[in-house]
């Protein structure tokens, strides 16, 4: 039974460092995961490619597939080089959608923050400036969207580093606890 403990004792330890270190590289570096990704997608847009490549060379199917083959193939080739070889702009891209999305939503919400204000409500002001606040971030994200993703990924790696830390906060806890415990124990095993 202690060998079980301890092994989960040591997954534990281990979860925590690793979470530890992943925090620490994403507040130090926060564009190294994304460019991480972008590798890897880029890599599996290039494999797919050579098998669509391949699937042409070999000539298994004719007419308009082996054709479409050629060109989906040439096509996922070019597009996992470029995102291989141009990770910031990928990177930019989605924070930029997210970004037209919150505009959009912000916008929605000054016609609610109007309908409300039309109904005579006092409380109105409260919805604007909320929806002022939705459009500033979503305008934050279309304008610096590089920035914006660095700071997620900052964020990211502070909760990482807060997890990690509190589990190895409880582990040695948890270690003077148990210390404490086989103290009373052995005490009270003498005092018999």
């Amino acid at each position: 039974m202690k060998s079980i403990i301890q092994d989960m004792k040591q997954n534990y330890f281990v979860n925590a460092v690793i979470m530890v270190v992943l925090g620490l590289v994403l507040v130090i570096w926060p564009h190294i995961l994304g460019v991480m990704l972008c590798y890897l997608l880029g890599g599996a847009l290039i494999l797919m490619g050579v098998i669509q490549l391949v699937v042409f060379l070999r000539g298994e199917r004719l007419g308009f597939y082996n054709k479409f083959s050629m060109f989906m193939g040439i096509v996922l080739v070019l597009l996992g080089i470029w995102i291989c070889t141009q990770p910031r702009i990928v990177l930019s891209i989605i924070p930029v959608v997210v970004g037209i999305i919150v505009v959009l939503h912000g916008l929605m919400d000054l016609q609610y923050t109007l309908d409300i204000r039309r109904t005579g409500n006092t409380k109105w002001w409260i919805a604007l400036v909320a929806a002022i606040i939705t459009l500033v971030v979503g305008l934050l994200l279309v304008f610096n969207p590089f920035t914006a993703y660095e700071v997620t990924m900052i964020l990211l790696g502070i909760a990482m580093l807060y997890d990690g830390g509190s589990d190895l906060l409880l582990l040695v806890f948890a270690h003077l606890a148990q210390k404490d415990t086989d103290k009373r124990v052995r005490e009270f095993k003498g005092n018999e």
